[in-house]
């Protein structure tokens, strides 16, 4: 199916596109913003996670902003694509620009796309607009720790080994280094041994060496040195491989560190730091690590070691990572990319984020908008309440079976069908039935959805997709209340907490009772009234794993939804016109704005 990216050239994408303003010669201009370098033990710019790179194959231009000490690598592959004329001049552009230059965005409203990469969150409120539906599509940074689980059963020789490496040699999916390990009892002795004795081995060096195993730091990275020294206050016992002589410039070298005996909330658990270093923490089953690797923060992915192959499998069917290996740590995302951490996304998603849908029409922005600046304000504790029971739902309902859950769906359809509603509560029923047919069609959907198995060197990749959790859903006044669009998260596994407009409350609740009659969780689905245009700055503070706009411009501002995982400006012309189906590609839109991709990694034998 044709699609326009966002530079105007046609192309074809994962999710079906039509074009859009392609009668302008210049749509827009994906802008990748690295605010910061980079984090690797490695001196090697990771060049695949330029998000450039998938805007340059789906049809746009894209412009690169790099601190010098980022640059050379990135120049090289802009030096690189134009040999033998593998891009057209224009195409790919490198700029060498200080910090502040970023601002200067906000002069250029032909720029459609911006991707921060290495920027904190409180720094982005610097450079982006006022408004998440309003301006270029912003992109967070991603990446994260890798977490590795080993149990009784495992090889402990083969884990020390795989975890020696990724200390040693980061790749560009991971960009902070080292990983945290979580070892069963009966062998943490054992592989912390062995972990030190492998450290111990590598070898440090000049990068371009092929046998250094462990190079220097970036220039500009701070060293560790503050994150190590705190744990050994505390108590902790820290292991650091002896320097050798080093080349000029060795005070950006590291020794390979391994911190054993912390707890779950020291600063080296709680916060990634740059360098070869390796957090050890005994756990005593696999229940508790996988509580302990759910509420660590900045990690993407994970690994299990496990001879049994049940225990295994269960451990990691029930991590949240977007990535994970089976008795194996091959730093190869086979999914294209689900390691994203807070932005998970696979090559579908990244593919489409460089084009423009039918239903999204290009922004229009006459001048450039300041971040709007936001009033701390009590909260609201009934919305407060209903995320909190929707949190308490989430693990249960988008663990259920999918047919379970269209059960639910067709149920509350076939309650639709026998009910009306009420004028004084501005519920004039579903008198077209387009909400009994979204009910109907979700829940079609949802019992033929699966995933697909691809072969990877070395084994097969399962890539399913899961429930971001809660989502929360905010209508600004004047937008009509379109309920068509919670169907979809519902049935894909998420909860989710509506802040209805005025007079869109009593048809959001003749749903929500439909439901619960069907055999919906209570907490899943809260609908509570919007008494301002602010709704989805309220919402937003409540921290949901998704955040759905619906409004206008005034409805949120990024200084309150830049801590919210994923944001997504609803579009009016995504349900279609009233009474009829969505246009073509609109479901898979849907499902990839309500789940997050999943790779379970399994390795096979050799032949």
């Amino acid at each position: 199916c044709p699609n326009v990216p966002l530079g105007g050239v046609p192309s074809v994408l994962g999710c079906p596109r039509v074009p859009v303003g392609v009668s302008q010669p210049f749509w827009g201009v994906p802008m990748s913003l690295w605010a910061v370098p980079a984090v690797f033990v490695c001196p090697r710019v990771p060049v695949g996670r330029v998000p450039a790179v998938p805007g340059v194959p789906a049809g746009n231009t894209a412009l690169v902003l790099s601190p010098p000490a980022a640059a050379p690598p990135l120049l090289l592959l802009g030096e690189l694509s134009g040999e033998g004329a593998a891009l057209p001049p224009g195409v790919l552009n490198v700029l060498v620009a200080p910090p502040g230059l970023c601002r200067a965005l906000r002069a250029h409203p032909e720029v459609t796309s911006v991707t921060f990469l290495g920027a904190p969150q409180e720094e982005l409120q610097a450079a982006v607009w006022g408004s998440p539906c309003r301006g270029p599509r912003l992109g967070g940074p991603r990446g994260g720790r890798v977490v590795v689980i080993v149990l009784d059963s495992a090889d402990v020789d083969s884990a020390a080994a795989a975890i020696a490496a990724t200390a040693a040699a980061p790749p560009a999916l991971f960009p902070w280094g080292g990983c945290v390990v979580l070892a069963q009892d009966a062998v943490a002795a054992a592989l912390e041994r062995r972990l030190r004795a492998r450290l111990g081995g590598l070898r440090l060096g000049d990068p371009l060496d092929p046998k250094t195993e462990v190079g220097p730091l970036p220039p500009g990275t701070p060293l560790p040195e503050g994150v190590v020294r705190e744990a050994q206050e505390e108590g902790a016992q820290v292991f650091q491989a002896p320097l050798p002589p080093l080349p000029e410039g060795g005070h950006r070298f590291y020794p390979p560190t391994l911190i054993s005996g912390a707890a779950p909330t020291w600063r080296c658990l709680r916060e990634p730091a740059p360098g070869p270093l390796l957090v050890l923490l005994p756990v005593r089953g696999p229940a508790e690590a996988v509580a302990v690797a759910s509420a660590l923060p900045h990690t993407a992915a994970a690994a299990v070691w496990a001879q049994d192959v049940t225990v295994a499998l269960d451990t990691a069917d029930r991590l949240p990572q977007g990535l994970v290996w089976l008795n194996a740590l091959d730093l190869l995302d086979p999914s294209g990319g689900c390691a994203g951490g807070a932005a998970d996304t696979d090559l579908d998603e990244a593919l489409r984020e460089f084009g423009c849908p039918p239903w999204e029409q290009p922004p229009k922005v006459d001048e450039p908008l300041s971040p709007l600046v936001t009033v701390d304000d009590p909260g609201d504790p009934e919305l407060a309440q209903a995320v909190a029971a929707a949190r308490g739902a989430a693990p249960g309902w988008g663990r259920l079976p999918a047919a379970s859950r269209a059960r639910v769906l067709r149920g509350a359809s076939a309650v639709l069908g026998g009910g009306h509603g009420t004028p004084e509560d501005g519920d004039t029923g579903d008198t077209d039935g387009s909400l009994q047919r979204a009910l109907l069609r979700w829940a079609a959907h949802v019992e033929r959805a699966g995933g697909a198995v691809q072969e990877v060197p070395g084994g097969r990749a399962l890539v399913t997709r899961r429930p971001h959790g809660v989502l929360g859903v905010a209508w600004g006044w004047p937008c009509p209340l379109a309920l068509e669009l919670l169907p979809p998260a519902l049935a894909l596994g998420n909860c989710v907490v509506v802040v209805a407009p005025p007079g869109g409350v009593g048809p959001a609740q003749r749903l929500r009772k439909a439901l619960v009659a069907a055999g919906l969780p209570g907490g899943a689905l809260a609908v509570l009234p919007g008494n301002s245009r602010r709704s989805g700055c309220h919402l937003a503070r409540q921290h949901p794993d998704g955040l759905w706009l619906c409004g206008g411009d005034a409805d949120c501002d990024w200084a309150s939804a830049v801590s919210v995982p994923r944001v997504w400006g609803v579009p009016a012309g995504l349900l279609g016109a009233p009474g009829q189906d969505p246009p073509p590609g609109a479901e898979r839109e849907l499902e990839l704005r309500c789940t997050r991709p999943r790779c379970l990694w399994l390795p096979l034998g050799g032949p």
